[in-house]
């Protein structure tokens, strides 16, 4: 049973930014392990950790601001969490916070993610009127290369801002279940280049904005103290041999969800 939920904020260093979605998850599960977690794990013949990420990270691209909820079968600190993860991290992920979240809370998809494109350093120019020309567009059809040919998307409903400072571009977009704007698929339709011209081009994910969490009751608050309390001291006093009180029956906090 999921007893606790958390949501990690944690970045994704330049020094690793071409690893891939799969091995960042790879890599997150073995620092879940390290730390000595009680995570929550999958059924079937091969299961593993419960660690939802929201949306998967392009090779290439590095990150100021990654999310991941982390489902655990006991209630902990999120403090102690964020001690014990951020000790198991590999070389080039940091770990930011550490929130809690309603157990029962259903994946959120982020309200907008916002990208730097470092065009100064590749050399490359966006006239304010390119950023105008694309803004106004009520669709912005593109060619999206696959294995097996080409796959039509209009990137319009997804694209939520475009802005440029100090000759660098940054792209604000909206994912959605019929997917997202890749930041140098825009740039392809700014500048009028092919794809491939621009892998070169360096990517920072700045900030990925989430649907606020619903907050706890106080009563989900008090019930959730009182498990933390039970949880640290396991072997209260009895209160006699013959009237034991509330606190003298074993303890079964592990069993009993988080509010």
């Amino acid at each position: 049973m999921i007893q606790q939920k958390v949501e990690i904020r944690f970045e994704k260093g330049e020094a690793i930014r071409f690893i891939s979605h799969h091995d960042l998850m790879r890599a997150m599960m073995r620092a879940v392990r390290r730390a000595a977690l009680p995570v929550r794990l999958t059924e079937g013949f091969n299961p593993r950790p419960r660690i939802v990420f929201p949306v998967a990270l392009e090779v290439g691209v590095a990150s100021l601001d990654e999310a991941a909820e982390i489902e655990l079968t006991q209630c902990l600190e999120p403090h102690d969490i964020f001690t014990r993860l951020s000790s198991s991290f590999p070389p080039g992920l940091v770990l930011k916070a550490v929130k809690e979240v309603p157990p029962r809370r259903a994946g959120q998809t982020p309200l907008r993610i916002r990208y730097l494109l470092h065009l100064k350093e590749a050399a490359l120019e966006i006239t304010p009127k390119s950023l105008q020309r694309v803004l106004e567009a009520p669709a912005l059809p593109f060619e999206r290369p696959r294995e097996k040919g080409v796959q039509n998307v209009d990137l319009r409903p997804a694209l939520l801002d475009l802005s440029l400072a100090d000759g660098d571009l940054y792209v604000d977009v909206r994912p959605s279940q019929k997917g997202s704007a890749r930041p140098l698929e825009v740039l392809s339709l700014l500048l009028e280049m092919p794809l491939s011209q621009l892998k070169k081009v360096r990517v920072t994910k700045l900030l990925m904005e989430m649907q606020a969490a619903p907050e706890m009751t106080e009563e989900q608050l008090n019930e959730r103290q009182l498990l933390l309390s039970r949880l640290q001291n396991p072997n209260p006093p009895e209160t006699g041999p013959h009237t034991p009180g509330p606190q003298s029956q074993p303890s079964t906090a592990l069993g009993e969800a988080c509010p």
